[in-house]
């Protein structure tokens, strides 16, 4: 395999890990509703992957990781960014961490 082959061949992952806090929660039936209706909107704008992973039985906690990929690893950057902006703006949660990372 050449070397230009070999550069083509190239992509990258982005995972962003977030830990949120789910505001005026009551119940895990309302929980599950924001963070479905989180992540879908998160799917439809990025076209990204999300799922829920931890914290699946406090009601007003939340982890979230989301994934993107790309063949240039500043679309993937960018993209990391603009989903932390995207739910810093969501009125009903609030990010307590983040940790992203490019592999």
């Amino acid at each position: 395999m050449s070397l230009n082959q070999e550069k083509e061949r190239k992509f990258f992952i982005g995972v962003c890990n977030l830990d949120l806090h789910i505001h005026h929660c009551q119940s895990l039936k309302e929980k599950r509703r924001v963070i479905k209706s989180l992540e879908e909107k998160l799917k439809n704008r990025f076209n990204i992957s999300c799922c829920e992973f931890g914290d699946l039985n406090l009601w007003q906690r939340a982890q979230l990781a989301a994934i993107t990929c790309s063949n240039e690893m500043n679309v993937v950057n960018s993209v990391m960014k603009a989903i932390i902006k995207f739910i810093e703006q969501h009125s009903s949660v609030t990010i307590v961490s983040s940790e992203c990372r490019i592999l």
